[in-house]
């Protein structure tokens, strides 16, 4: 029992503090040795958009604001007079960085070329954000960087931003706003009035789609959806498929409608790369809890994250083994198993407590 139930105290721990860890990027490539990291610092942050165009120059990592998902950051690494690194990273430098979940990768680039900043060849600390809002868990982002030498344990100057994400706009709500319907044409963080009842709200996706689910006063709702035509599923089943991604925070209980004129349609799911049947009832002129009508699909209680409407003559062949589990609709650590083993150390104490009171009970 003792052992179990140590077993469940440790992985729940393990589990718990996986956030809150320093993550080991890219290191140098040469041996130099030339320069001591703990005299090392950054300036002139220069910011490339992610499909590489030059956007701004910053003095100094603190005056970075107003970054969109998928920027490009260049760190100008400089020595303690401020003068530019003009050879590679050391073989022994590592990049040390905590708040991976709004970084995608983090490596040195020496720019022999004076390809990111004119007339300037000078070592950098290269920092590509994530490419979509749902990477982050709330609209302000912070994170910290610092170069360590893995040799000596010396270490730079910590280098940390923190900004607003400028991709999610936010708007406030009241129990007078969900009368009508709220359109959502960018990602959008919707704060719902703290003093408000509960109430439900229906919301307008530009790209095809109403949205209705119960809002609680007090609560945020991150919404954003994005439809787009997948030329693989396309090939594959041989129709046009134009998949519509939502990405939803704290949204549940949603009741979805695909706008359609027609109901010689099917909806269906994007799972692991393959269409799955949904159960969906055409229906013209649905009524929403406000009031407003649409012609479409219904789809209650919605549980995926991609949608299409395709053509119903299409045929979808279904394995029973075919794993249909509702995707995440907030993006936080990935899956490390971590849970699956808390639960076996649990169902272990389980066990081993019943097995010690049996024992004693015929004792």
């Amino acid at each position: 029992v003792l052992l179990a139930a140590a077993m469940v105290m440790g992985m729940s721990v393990s589990a718990f503090a996986a956030n809150d860890k320093e993550v080991t990027f890219g290191g140098g490539d040469v041996a130099t040795n030339s320069q001591k990291v703990d005299e090392i610092t950054f300036a002139n942050v220069i910011i490339y958009d992610k499909e590489g165009d030059y956007k701004t120059t910053k003095n100094s990592w603190e005056d970075v604001t107003n970054l969109e998902s998928g920027d490009v950051l260049y760190f100008a690494v400089r020595d303690k007079d401020g003068k530019a690194i003009e050879e590679k990273a050391d073989s022994n430098w590592k990049i040390k960085l905590k708040g991976d979940e709004y970084v995608k990768n983090a490596t040195f680039f020496w720019d022999s070329k004076s390809e990111v900043y004119p007339a300037e060849k000078a070592l950098y600390v290269k920092v590509v954000l994530e490419d979509d809002f749902d990477f982050y868990a709330e609209d302000e982002v912070n994170f910290y960087f610092y170069i360590k030498n893995t040799k000596n344990g010396d270490e730079s100057q910590k280098a940390k931003v923190s900004y607003d994400f400028k991709n999610i706009g936010e708007k406030n709500l009241d129990e007078d706003d969900l009368d009508w319907v709220i359109t959502v044409d960018k990602p959008t963080t919707y704060v719902y009035d703290k003093n408000a009842k509960g109430a439900y709200g229906v919301f307008d996706f530009d790209n095809g789609a109403y949205l209705e689910f119960k809002l609680y006063g007090g609560e945020k709702y991150t919404l954003s959806a994005e439809e787009k035509y997948n030329k693989e599923l396309s090939k594959e089943y041989d129709t046009d498929v134009e998949v519509i991604t939502f990405r939803l925070k704290n949204v549940d209980n949603a009741d979805l409608v695909l706008k359609s004129s027609k109901d010689n349609k099917q909806v269906v799911a994007v799972v692991d790369g393959e269409l799955v049947p949904v159960e969906a009832e055409y229906i013209k002129g649905h009524k929403f809890e406000s009031g407003k009508k649409a012609d479409g699909y219904l789809v209650e209680n919605a549980e995926y994250t991609q949608y299409a409407v395709i053509d119903a003559d299409v045929e979808i062949e279904v394995e029973e083994t075919k794993d249909t589990t509702k995707p995440s609709t907030d993006k936080t650590n990935p899956e490390t198993g971590a849970n699956d083993f808390v639960g076996a150390a649990v169902a272990l104490a389980v066990v081993s407590v019943a097995a010690a009171g049996a024992l004693a009970f015929k004792k």
